[in-house]
């Protein structure tokens, strides 16, 4: 004999406690959960945004740097065209007429 008495059909999960109704989220955790999610995303594109801008200004600095630099060189260069031979001599290894060039350079002597 079954205990909820004789030749009464049960269908089966019905009437039992461990089936739950499904949960429906409201209309209000919804839109709290879409604003919590564009607030999110909100920050982190400012925060890339701010990481960019500091890294460009960065860079523009350094190049503003770089640019004066360059700028009194090529002044001292058009005040002083001695500077010319200069260069030339020490990086390219120019000499005279009827000068001679003697490098030392590291190694054994002959």
């Amino acid at each position: 004999m079954s205990p909820r008495g004789a030749g009464v059909y049960i269908p089966p999960g019905a009437g039992t406690a461990s089936r739950k109704k499904k949960k429906t989220s409201s209309p209000r955790r919804r839109w709290g959960i879409g604003i919590g999610l564009f607030w999110l995303v909100g920050v982190g594109f400012l925060g890339a945004t701010n990481w960019l801008y500091q890294r460009e200004t960065s860079l523009l600095a350094r190049l503003e740097a770089e640019n004066q630099r360059l700028a009194a060189r090529i002044e001292a260069l058009q005040k002083h065209p001695e500077l010319y031979e200069e260069i030339a001599r020490k990086k390219y290894g120019y000499v005279k007429k009827n000068e001679r060039l003697i490098i030392f350079g590291k190694g054994r002597a002959p």
